[in-house]
């Protein structure tokens, strides 16, 4: 499993290069011309990026099982999987757009469609990180912020109403369709909520240490703002870099996010294995955890 999760660390690298390429052809394209290798590259990195929110889904589903049903972890992870699949919905439309040619010849209407997706996986998200860390604070968890916190919750909320200012540069602000361009200006504040909630992951992570458990909390954190960030760079396509930068963070954080689920998923695998271990032979292991002790002390 470490080898797999190496690779995919390498994995978000090389969607962060790829990112980088698609915002210079982005940066360098003329207005009103869509360059064709461009829209090849957009096309493949989206149907890359579902097959990633399907493996995504994957896992949460096999993390929720190890709850009971009563849990509000179960809860968490099943929302989180739902969340995966319509990330994953939004990816793979906007893939066959490119396929059937919408980005060419429908570039504000059939592929604006693509909000709806977007909308709802936020919604979800959001519900899922709330009910997350009701999780942790049953067990005092999660309860403790930090000056810097609330500076960084602040930083956070102020990014919503400089989006909202520059609303007109949004991809899908153009849409033929009324409600889609409503769903659009509601994205930064659904986006704003699960990001704010990310602060109190990271601070749960600090509070449970080391292992697994604290770094897949980091990494959702992590996720959820390089999704706010990307959002509020790619506003500004008269500045070239913050162009490319905004391209190289939103391709690379799904696969942030999958990161994360796998590394939490390694939990459950290993707890199953030492379930299984303790099964087989439950004196060998409990010997095993004595040395262990012996040795530690």
């Amino acid at each position: 499993m470490r080898h797999r999760a190496k690779l995919l660390a390498g994995v978000v690298v090389a969607a962060a290069l790829a990112g980088t390429v698609y915002g210079v052809l982005l940066a360098g394209q003329a207005p009103g011309t869509i360059d064709p290798v461009r829209l090849l590259l957009q096309g493949v990195m989206h149907g890359i990026t579902t097959i990633g929110y399907a493996a995504a889904t994957w896992y949460c589903l096999k993390i929720a099982a190890d709850y009971p049903d009563s849990s509000s972890m179960k809860l968490a992870w099943r929302l989180i999987a739902a969340h995966a699949v319509f990330a994953a919905l939004r990816h793979g439309f906007e893939s066959m757009a490119v396929v059937m040619g919408w980005m060419t010849n429908y570039p504000i209407t059939l592929v604006s469609l693509r909000q709806i997706p977007i909308v709802v996986s936020l919604i979800l998200l959001a519900a899922a990180l709330i009910a997350l860390w009701s999780s942790f604070t049953v067990i005092g968890i999660g309860l403790r912020f930090r000056v810097a916190d609330y500076v960084l919750l602040g930083m956070i909320l102020a990014l919503v109403p400089l989006i909202l200012v520059q609303q007109q540069e949004m991809v899908d602000s153009r849409s033929a369709y009324v409600f889609i361009r409503r769903l659009q200006a509601a994205s930064p504040g659904l986006l704003a909520v699960p990001a704010a909630v990310s602060l109190v992951l990271h601070r749960i992570s600090q509070e449970v240490g080391g292992g697994r458990l604290a770094l897949s909390l980091r990494l959702l954190a992590l996720f959820l703002l390089m999704r706010m960030l990307s959002l509020f760079l790619g506003l500004f396509p008269e500045w070239p870099i913050l162009t490319v930068a905004s391209r190289t963070t939103f391709w690379a954080t799904p696969w942030v996010f999958l990161l994360a689920v796998f590394y939490r998923w390694q939990m459950t695998v290993s707890a199953s294995e030492l379930a299984r271990r303790y099964e087989v032979d439950p004196e060998g292991e409990i010997r095993v955890l004595k040395q262990a002790k012996t040795v530690g002390a």
